[in-house]
């Protein structure tokens, strides 16, 4: 689809950045963001649906408004693609290959996305960190570049449950 410049830019002030390219997916790695509403997310429909969460970053306290997962379904009106990042902090399954609170948040998500969207999903850094934060110090890793704990534990069971919206991983190294 090619448009005008006039729509274009008329697209992109409305923030509908979905299908300004056919070439190009513009995304983000939230999507759940209150301060949106109004822009990208309608405010009526998620009236009394808001969470709220405290979050402590050094001395201060910061108040973070969450819209419901089904607000993805108004986020892919606007983008093509979405980078969930939550999936970084846990497999999919544990060790006894039983769904993690990770893996029902995707299966939550996976209820809205309707064929519109695609997604990048954040390997967890389980898989990938040479040593891991616990208890106040960092540890080895023994699932270090683990290809049958990847395989098994996330990249399976992400396929099986987003299918065709799946197009990607991040390897995020911090």
């Amino acid at each position: 689809m090619s448009l005008g410049k006039s729509e274009l830019l008329n697209r992109i002030e409305k923030f509908f950045f979905r299908d300004i390219h056919e070439k190009i997916f513009i995304g983000t790695a939230s999507d759940r963001y209150a301060g949106w509403l109004g822009q990208i997310y309608t405010p009526e429909l998620y009236a009394g649906k808001i969470t709220r969460r405290t979050k402590r970053i050094g001395k201060e306290q910061l108040v973070e408004e969450i819209l419901p997962v089904e607000s993805v379904r108004e986020y892919f009106e606007h983008f093509r693609i979405l980078e969930i990042d939550f999936t970084f902090y846990s497999l999919l399954l544990d060790e006894r290959g039983n769904p993690t609170r990770i893996f029902r948040t995707l299966v939550e998500y996976a209820r809205y996305f309707n064929n519109k969207g695609f997604v990048i999903l954040k390997v967890p850094q389980v898989i990938f960190a040479r040593k891991l934060y616990r208890d106040g110090n960092f540890v080895d890793n023994n699932e270090y570049l683990d290809v049958e704990t990847f395989v098994r534990r996330f990249y399976d069971p992400a396929l099986k449950i987003l299918g065709e919206s799946l197009k990607g991983f991040i390897f995020e190294q911090g």
